[in-house]
């Protein structure tokens, strides 16, 4: 009995729990309008660019970028680097430089309205060590089922004790449009009457139907060799792509980018990666605790500053994998399928009512792709037309291969 009296009432306060539960409506949170600042110095002698925008709501996807700051690099021997601003909230040095080993760099901002801001003094590592060999594996991803290429980085071994790492890269690959035609169709005339040419298609212009894509890496990619027996980096994955994904359908190239960063960035690159993994979401680590080292002079406890100025040394290397290079498997899923670009349309060059079906269909995302199949009524229907995605693979990179492209 006393179970069943339990029972009722769990029952009851379920009903009663549930009964009270409204919709909330949520609206745009507000937030204050913090500096953002992405600075790295490298040891590279170049021209150096830092970044500078403002927090935006989590409504919106427009970039705030902050203008008319100055911006300024002072070293220890009193060397002053000025930064001029050539796009909205984008600073480049105007000079050349190139940080040096065991020198220190201090980051000055100060906003068009007179806000202030100061780094601490950041040292690049002493070490150069630099990036080995790049290797490549299949193997299976037990999650998905679906074998991917795993690309991984060594460094060679340097006289450091011990050394910090962060990783980016920058990857290029081919692709060849699904349906190719060597002709394209121009609008001569929008207005009757309407007038149009088909011409030949050029390799400067039009390429060959293969085009190049590149995409950056968006993930935090760090690691130390502090807790190893030596600096050397050995094995640390970089990049995993499906088997059957079309960048590494044909030829694909990565260019590995190792900076050798100090402490300071590796604890705040670490911290950061934690807060941006999916798969750490109940981590006890709160995103507060995300210290930047740059600070307003002013109000450094209101005022805050999201980013982080970044000293360090670069290695950089390039490889190119063709696709037999990678596996037997020479199937891969193309951008575009072509069940996806069966459609094909021939429409009225113009229509009794005086509009131009053909003109619509060009404005709209179709082009030409051959002469129709069926028999033809001239001259009223002379061109037959495929969707552009299916023609024309412009939309993923250029169609001629970048400077550094090897066949």
């Amino acid at each position: 009995m006393k179970k069943v009296l339990i029972y009722l009432i769990f029952i009851l306060s379920s009903i009663l729990i549930s009964s009270c539960i409204e919709p909330v409506e949520f609206s745009a949170i507000e937030i204050n309008s913090n500096l953002v600042v992405n600075a790295r110095i490298t040891n590279e002698f170049k021209f150096h660019t830092i970044e500078l925008s403002r927090t935006i709501p989590v409504d919106s996807s427009n970039v705030s970028p902050e203008r008319n700051a100055t911006v300024s690099i002072l070293d220890e021997s009193g060397q002053i680097y000025s930064f001029e601003e050539s796009s909205p909230g984008i600073y480049n040095s105007i000079n050349e430089f190139a940080a040096e080993a065991n020198k220190t760099y201090t980051l000055n901002i100060e906003t068009s309205d007179g806000r202030k801001y100061l780094s601490s003094a950041e040292t690049l590592p002493s070490t150069n060590a630099s990036i080995g060999d790049i290797r490549t594996s299949v193997e299976n991803n037990d999650i998905t089922g679906i074998p991917e290429l795993i690309i991984k980085v060594n460094s060679n071994i340097s006289g450091a004790e011990g050394n910090y790492y962060k990783y980016e890269y920058d990857e290029t690959y081919k692709v060849k449009t699904p349906i190719w035609s060597t002709k394209k169709l121009l609008i001569i005339s929008d207005t009757p009457p309407y007038q149009f040419q088909l011409v030949d298609k050029t390799t400067e212009e039009d390429g060959i139907g293969f085009c190049y894509g590149n995409q950056k890496s968006k993930n935090i990619l760090v690691t130390e060799t502090q807790s190893l027996a030596q600096d050397q980096v050995i094995g640390f994955p970089i990049r995993q792509i499906p088997l059957d994904n079309y960048i590494i359908g044909i030829r694909y190239s990565i260019l590995v980018k190792q900076y050798v960063i100090n402490e300071n960035a590796y604890n705040f690159f670490s911290l950061l990666e934690t807060f941006s993994n999916p798969d750490d979401i109940f981590s006890q680590t709160q995103v507060g605790n995300l210290t930047s080292n740059i600070k307003s002079t002013d109000q450094p406890y209101k005022d805050k500053v999201i980013g982080f100025f970044e000293v360090s040394s670069l290695s950089t290397k390039r490889i190119f994998l063709n696709r037999n290079e990678i596996t037997d498997n020479i199937l891969y899923t193309n951008y575009r399928s072509l069940l996806g670009c069966i459609e094909r349309v021939n429409p009225d060059i113009i229509e009794p009512s005086g509009n131009s079906p053909l003109l619509v269909r060009l404005q709209t995302g179709w082009i030409y792709q051959s002469p129709p199949d069926m028999p033809i009524i001239p001259p009223n229907n002379l061109y037959q037309l495929v969707r552009k995605q299916c023609g024309d693979c412009s939309h993923l990179g250029p169609v001629n291969p970048p400077e550094f492209w090897i066949e």
